[in-house]
């Protein structure tokens, strides 16, 4: 599935679920049914290409990513470090579709039912901090798309900047004085785990319940 693809199936969604303004303003993305997503075992974490003007900016944000879908206990996280030999052998797929011969080579060379592949597209430090990400989980074995990200946040806008305070209220705990929560519109690592943490906030993260297991809904 192309890039503009995700971006048709994300509006078309949104549209028939109509979201209220305040839910557009949510991260942008697609996702599959969970029984589909939870089926895969095993995801191949690739570096993040970098389509901006400031390299190394993808580094942070691939381990931050890391941290955060391994946190959402889905299915085992295998990252491939930039520098491993083997990451060197693999097509380098960042926002570009995925031929059949991409698919298996990346499951030959990485023994993974599934890829997490993307790009960061837009990186802005100041005079605002700007930070665009596009993040796909590719299943292997059938080529589908299961789940996608597609999102520009932008620390003036009012409703990434409630959601900032939320996050380094609740889940950041210590470390962010003395500038609290604005330390995200300052820092770019901390800004970084911010936007890994909504990102990944889209996956279904909860464990299945054992009732829903027996119910059959999964």
């Amino acid at each position: 599935m192309t890039r503009a693809s995700n971006i048709g199936v994300l509006a078309a969604v949104l549209v028939l679920a109509g979201c209220a303004p305040e839910a557009m303003n949510r991260v942008g993305h697609y996702a599959a049914p969970r029984r589909d997503i939870v089926s895969v075992q095993r995801v191949a974490l690739l570096p993040l290409t970098n389509e901006t003007d400031h390299p190394g900016t993808e580094l942070g944000l691939t381990e931050e990513l890391f941290q955060a879908v391994q946190a959402c206990r889905l299915f085992h996280v295998l990252p491939v470090p930039a520098d491993a030999a083997r990451a060197a052998d693999l097509p380098n797929v960042g926002t570009a579709p995925m031929t059949l011969t991409d698919l298996a080579r990346l499951r030959s060379t990485l023994g993974a039912d599934a890829v997490l592949a993307g790009a960061v597209t837009r990186w802005q430090p100041y005079p605002r901090m700007q930070m665009g990400l596009y993040l796909r989980l590719v299943d292997l074995r059938t080529g589908r798309v299961l789940w996608a990200v597609d999102h520009v946040w932008d620390t003036t806008d009012e409703h990434t900047q409630r959601r900032l305070r939320r996050f380094f209220c609740r889940e950041a705990g210590e470390g962010t004085e003395p500038f609290g929560w604005e330390l995200g519109t300052v820092s770019p690592r901390a800004f970084q785990k911010f936007v890994a943490h909504e990102a990944t906030e889209t996956l279904p993260c909860r464990p299945p319940d054992r009732t829903e297991v027996a119910a059959g809904k999964l």
